[in-house]
């Protein structure tokens, strides 16, 4: 999405009427979990990573839940303000209590809180948007983000999830995954995603080419993107570290107008040296 101020990133987070990949399909809730609550924290995660309102109907026909289950479950949702209907199109959106969540999280985040300053710092000597991502369900989302000063600037957006598979982030993050996990989202990747339907013009649906990006940024320690967003945008991106379930990178992002190859390769240390101090800060206890 472009504002007045400049581009910012736009990558949707599922094409229209589909799931979101790694969060909504037929799926058989794993076994020792409570199937009501899978089911309904399965339509909220979609509710939420849509790019449109969803209706009754196709929530219960994509998720495969009965459409009775279904409506209690907006019912509940709605009640608690973590979903709104539009009561002419019956269609449900994200609520306003989703904030206070968000909210929280970032507030009792020990990642966010370990970021923040060494973030800060990049921002400020880069000139542009710094920001630290996880892997979340098998997207990659921003968790913490400092916006670039300039008047033409990229954001990402704290909280939107991304696809893993395009863009130096994404790259980084699989390069940092178990291998067992990393097949397996790669396999899911390719089986769901065609060249024609991709999620941007760079999104790799190749297993082998993607073998091979996720490898050159293990073995490199660090990616850049060009144009794989938005027109005109880059990337640079390193990793952070993997604690518990959490595996997080560090990036910038910038217009390629001021991040050429070169601007670009000259803050990977830069980039690596605030990624081990949030690294180091991270692992202390709280």
């Amino acid at each position: 999405m472009v504002n007045e101020q400049g581009p910012e990133s736009a990558e949707t987070p599922s094409p229209s009427g589909t799931p979101a990949a790694g969060t909504s399909g037929k799926r058989t809730p794993p076994a020792g979990t409570v199937q009501i609550v899978d089911h309904a924290l399965l339509v909220l995660k979609t509710i939420a990573e849509a790019d449109r309102p969803r209706g009754l109907r196709e929530l219960s026909r994509d998720l495969d839940i009965s459409k009775s289950s279904t409506q209690r479950i907006l019912t509940s949702l709605e009640r608690v303000g973590l979903a709104v209907v539009d009561e002419n199109s019956r269609k449900y959106v994200i609520g306003p209590a989703a904030l206070t969540l968000a909210w929280r999280h970032a507030a009792n985040s020990d990642l966010v809180s370990a970021a923040s300053e060494a973030t800060a710092r990049i921002a400020a000597s880069t000139g542009e948007t710094a920001c630290v991502s996880a892997v979340v369900d098998g997207r990659r989302v921003t968790v913490y983000e400092v916006e670039s000063s300039q008047p033409l600037r990229l954001i990402t957006g704290v909280g939107r999830p991304y696809s893993l598979f395009s863009g130096a982030t994404g790259r980084v993050l699989l390069s940092m995954l178990p291998e067992e996990h990393l097949k397996h989202l790669v396999s899911e990747h390719v089986s769901t995603t065609g060249a024609t339907d991709a999620t941007d013009a760079t999104d790799a649906t190749d297993a082998t080419e993607i073998s091979h990006r996720v490898a050159a940024a293990r073995d490199q320690g660090y990616a850049f993107s060009r144009g794989e967003w938005i027109m005109g945008g880059c990337g640079v991106a390193v990793p952070i570290a993997t604690q518990g379930t959490v595996t997080a990178a560090l990036s910038i992002y910038g217009p390629e107008a001021r991040l050429a190859e070169q601007r670009m390769a000259d803050l990977v240390p830069l980039l690596q040296d605030a990624a081990a101090q949030i690294a180091i800060r991270w692992r202390q206890p709280a």
